[in-house]
């Protein structure tokens, strides 16, 4: 049994949450109409988000910034390619929220693109437990403003003896996203192919630009109705 005595509670959650709120709440405008005064996009998590394996270093967030109709802004204490961010090489879940309500109390997002857990899993650090630690991060985050949306990424499953821990990872993250079904809404991520990375992690153009098109689709979702919504091309 992988799931920690906590995780195993998290499950059990689940099946309340799930029969007390429809499979839509996730979708749900957030409470505050000012996101569309001035949307505020934080990308956080590790090398993926900071935009390794991409010469530019802009990863997913040049293609996704120019997509999205203005005012728009990615926040962040970081700049490197074209926009700030909070994408950290290297760093896994714990480390992120150690710094993370100084962050939010600095950037104020509206939306948070969370993707983390690819280090916990590849330095086999407690595996076990890396959902709950994910929980903690975002409860920090929804507490440090109740409103925020958050993009959890499914993570782009490794390849060479890691698809099944990523594969189990990923396989609990219905149940995390189900404790914040005002917040939380999932991307699917592990449908970008380990083939279009450029070292079985870090993705090519083509896996960024892919990321990019899946954060765009989830942001359609999540947002309040009246932004202009740019017909992209699906690169899958």
């Amino acid at each position: 049994m992988r799931l920690t005595i906590r995780s195993r509670a998290l499950a059990a959650a689940l099946t309340v949450v799930t029969a007390l709120a429809p499979a839509s709440a996730a979708l749900a405008s957030p409470a505050s109409s000012s996101v569309d005064a001035g949307l505020r996009v934080m990308p956080l998590g590790d090398s993926i988000t900071f935009g390794k394996g991409d010469p530019t270093e802009n990863g997913y967030r040049a293609a996704l910034y120019s997509w999205l109709s203005r005012p728009v802004s990615f926040v962040g204490s970081q700049v490197n390619g074209a926009t700030a961010h909070e994408g950290h090489p290297g760093w896994r879940i714990a480390q992120l929220t150690e710094l993370i309500d100084g962050w939010m109390a600095d950037a104020r997002p509206d939306v948070v693109l969370l993707d983390i857990g690819t280090n916990d899993l590849l330095h086999h650090d407690h595996v076990d437990e890396a959902p709950d630690r994910l929980v903690e991060l975002i409860d920090h985050i929804v507490t440090a403003n109740p409103d925020v949306r958050i993009l959890l990424a499914e993570l782009l499953v490794v390849d060479r003896g890691h698809e099944a821990d990523f594969e189990w990872y990923n396989s609990t993250l219905p149940v995390v996203a189900a404790l914040f079904p005002d917040n939380v809404t999932l991307v699917d991520m592990a449908r970008v192919p380990v083939a279009n990375t450029v070292d079985h992690v870090h993705p090519n153009a083509l896996g960024y630009q892919q990321m990019a098109y899946q954060w765009y689709e989830a942001l359609r979702g999540v947002l309040p109705q009246g932004r202009e919504w740019r017909p992209v091309t699906s690169p899958f």
